[in-house]
């Protein structure tokens, strides 16, 4: 997982999809949560979650570039 990690924070993933685990863990430090909290929400919740982090994450690096 720590060479999974390694690519995606690096920008060289090119793999489609994230693993799951690396997603849960992103949201868990993103949202604050425990992973027992993030395991007791809906698949749902999860994926409108992950959703809104990486378009944060795409307009942080974008207003970055200016």
């Amino acid at each position: 997982m720590l060479l999974v990690a390694e690519s995606i924070y690096g920008g060289t993933w090119a793999s489609g999809a994230p693993p799951e685990e690396f997603v849960d863990f992103e949201i868990c430090l993103a949202f604050h949560i425990s992973w027992q909290v993030l395991q007791e929400m809906p698949p749902y919740i999860r994926r409108v979650w992950w959703d809104l982090l990486c378009a944060r994450r795409e307009a942080e690096n974008r207003a970055q570039r200016r």
